[in-house]
């Protein structure tokens, strides 16, 4: 994505994606003179901005309703996590998954989520767990995991209903508060890993197409030559090669290849002849 698609999907200027793109606010390479962005990273800065400006309003994102819902056919108190810009719940474009099926039997515990929501970027999620009966430790902990979109990495933590707190938490620290945290950390790191595999995988496709482009070159010729040198005679040429130069046999003057890449590309006639020559045995 170039800056100006940047610009248009993030609604600010242009310079503005520059200066992210310098200061590594997304993830972004040059080339050819101008920066190509990451398109999952500038989500994750758009989501981060977003975050910053709904909390410097103070307008909150999610919120419990009241309602009932029937249980061994009878209709009960319960508590549903909504969203107060009337985002639908669910899986498809334009909804949120995380109050899919957000329904609580208990108020205090649809506060717990919707706070943590709230508070958090989307993408990850909280739910109570309990270990298989294996475990020697099976007292129920809520898990953390998710991530935010084009992530790498996703993160998958527990935290006991044991929990207490300890020196490292403020006063009043919660499991929330724990969670909500965690979760923030992990996001902060989010741009950096994709910005590093981002990275990665544009070092495998070069070394890729390097390698198909050198098997295509040995192919052709192949068909001009015939079979060409075995990995045996390039090793063992390589080795009378450094030998030959070291000991400057015959004036260290050498009337063939002396690399891996020149070696491979002999006939396998031509380099038992070269091995010969280096040997002294012509």
């Amino acid at each position: 994505m170039d800056t100006t698609a940047a610009a248009a999907e993030a609604r600010v200027t242009i310079a503005t994606i520059r200066t992210w793109c310098r200061t590594g606010a997304v993830a972004a390479t040059k080339q050819s003179g101008r920066w190509i962005i990451e398109p999952a990273s500038l989500t994750v800065r758009i989501a981060n901005g977003a975050g910053k400006a709904k909390a410097m309003t103070h307008q909150p994102m999610y919120r419990v309703e009241e309602g009932s819902q029937v249980l061994y056919r009878k209709s009960r108190p319960a508590w549903a996590i909504v969203r107060t810009d009337g985002t639908p719940a669910g899986y498809g474009p334009g909804e949120d998954s995380r109050i899919y099926k957000a329904t609580f039997s208990r108020q205090e515990t649809a506060e717990l989520y919707a706070k943590f929501y709230e508070n958090t970027p989307a993408g990850y999620y909280i739910d109570t767990y309990t270990p298989r009966i294996t475990s020697m430790d099976r007292s129920t902990q809520w898990l953390l995991s998710g991530s935010t979109e084009g992530d790498p990495q996703e993160i998958k933590l527990t935290l006991s209903f044991d929990w207490t707190r300890n020196d490292g938490w403020p006063e009043g620290t919660t499991h929330v508060d724990v969670l909500i945290k965690w979760a923030r950390d992990h996001a902060e790191g989010a741009a950096q890993r994709i910005q590093d595999k981002a990275e990665r995988d544009a070092i495998e496709a070069a070394e890729t197409a390097v390698r198909e482009a050198r098997e295509q070159q040995l192919a052709e010729l192949r068909r001009q030559k015939g079979t060409l040198a075995t990995e045996k005679q390039v090793d063992y040429i390589l080795q009378l090669v450094a030998a030959h130069t070291r000991t400057g046999r015959g004036g260290g003057t050498l009337y063939g290849p002396t690399d891996r890449a020149g070696i491979e590309e002999m006939s396998k006639a031509d380099a038992s002849m070269y091995i010969d020559w280096l040997k002294g045995d012509h």
